[in-house]
């Protein structure tokens, strides 16, 4: 996916995101336990915030607003103000515009839209389920998502600051075949990291559904489909202690 395509994921599943946050914030977010609704929409809309002041100082521009959550009020329009100014900026930008990233070898907003798209990709699917229904993510974001999470990983081995929150795997193989499009990956989770072919192959653990399913599972959040499981389940649990995310 290119720049312009994670800003329009970003405004798509912002827009969704404001929506659902227009839901009780006392309601728990399952996939998110120890969160109401309104710990997600500090999480989201300090994120938000967080990356636009990113962009806004690369690019030379002042700062935009940061206003507080009103409290006990549905905050579905306080964070439609907050992602409408991440768009505003990622949109203005070039995408080599050069801003800090905690990538090293990427310091760009390319870096922040890509890791914008996926973060409230997913962040959407949780606010939803609390709502009691949630959407997929989009195929072609999910597929890209998947690949994302081997260059966090791949980061968080390289800085040390961030190693400590990488787990080990012991040589486990896990398979994963989407069926609504042509993408497939096999890792082996090394001692020395996660190893990653683009290929159809036999691991420990095969796992077989539609992309978005696939990276929700990766993420440790349940598919809205069906995910065939081949193999050993353990290969699964030994993938949650190399990546995590809140």
């Amino acid at each position: 996916m290119d720049y312009g395509a994670h800003i329009d994921a970003v405004e798509r599943d912002t827009a969704a995101l404001a929506e659902a946050l227009r839901g009780p914030l006392d309601a728990r977010v399952p996939t998110c336990p120890d969160w109401t609704l309104a710990d997600l929409a500090d999480h989201v809309g300090g994120f938000s915030a967080f990356w636009t002041h990113v962009v806004c100082e690369g690019a030379g521009r002042p700062k935009t607003p940061f206003p507080d959550r009103p409290s006990g009020a549905a905050a579905g329009d306080w964070y439609a103000e907050l992602a409408g100014h991440l768009l505003a900026e990622l949109r203005a930008s070039r995408p080599d515009t050069p801003v800090w990233t905690w990538a090293p070898d990427d310091q760009s907003a390319g870096f922040v839209a890509r890791r914008a798209a996926h973060e409230l990709a997913v962040h959407r699917f949780d606010a939803q389920l609390a709502g009691g229904k949630a959407d997929p993510i989009d195929a072609a974001l999910a597929a890209d998502g998947i690949e994302e999470i081997f260059t966090m990983i791949a980061v968080a081995e390289a800085v040390p600051a961030r190693r400590d929150r990488v787990g080990r795997g012991e040589g486990q193989t896990l398979h994963l075949h989407g069926t609504d499009r042509s993408d497939e990956w096999l890792l082996t989770l090394s001692p020395d990291g996660v190893e990653v072919d683009r290929r159809h192959g036999k691991g420990d653990l095969a796992l077989r559904g539609a992309v978005s399913d696939l990276e929700l599972v990766l993420y440790r959040r349940p598919p809205l489909g069906e995910v065939e499981r081949f193999g050993d389940g353990d290969a699964l649990e030994a993938w949650y202690r190399v990546f995590t995310f809140g």
